[in-house]
């Protein structure tokens, strides 16, 4: 369970007990914003991709068909089931494993990209911070996915 004050109004949440309900109709993105990701040369064939905060493998489901080699994770065992169910149905090969952000654990220099959707104000910033800078590679990039539909949450919304 995860109790953040400044999200959900403070109110605990465990993100394994909508799983399945998670995996059927999360996938919300429209294709362009998967498009516009390997339009800028990222997540694509050649490089390894972490994705933390990976739910059910959404981003790196979308994004197998551009060719990088994804590693998802996520606090959440349920979550990672799911994902791992729905790669291989669609006979992916991604690495899904259960781990909060925090404590990832990858060798130096083994990714090219992290990528963070819709996930990044969870994990603790302090903790998390060198744990990337670690596991990317020299220029790896760092890509943060958010989607804000409503102006009164985003002041980037708002403005759109």
């Amino acid at each position: 369970m995860q109790k953040l004050n400044n999200i959900d109004g403070g109110k605990p949440f465990d993100w394994g007990k909508t799983s399945q309900d998670y995996a059927k109709y999360r996938d919300i993105y429209p294709e362009i914003f998967y498009q516009k990701i390997a339009d800028r040369g990222l997540c694509v064939k050649g490089q390894k991709v972490l994705d933390i905060g990976t739910g059910t493998g959404v981003l790196p489901r979308n994004m197998h068909r551009f060719g990088a080699d994804w590693t998802g994770t996520d606090i959440s065992p349920n979550q990672i089931e799911q994902a791992v169910q729905l790669a291989q149905a669609e006979n992916m090969d991604i690495t899904f494993l259960p781990c909060p952000a925090e404590e990832i654990d990858f060798p130096e220099n083994t990714f090219d990209v992290v990528t963070a959707c819709q996930c990044i104000w969870y994990p603790d910033h302090k903790i998390l911070a060198p744990k990337l800078a670690k596991v990317l590679k020299k220029g790896g990039k760092f890509l943060i996915l958010y989607m804000a539909w409503l102006p009164y949450e985003d002041k980037i919304a708002a403005r759109s």
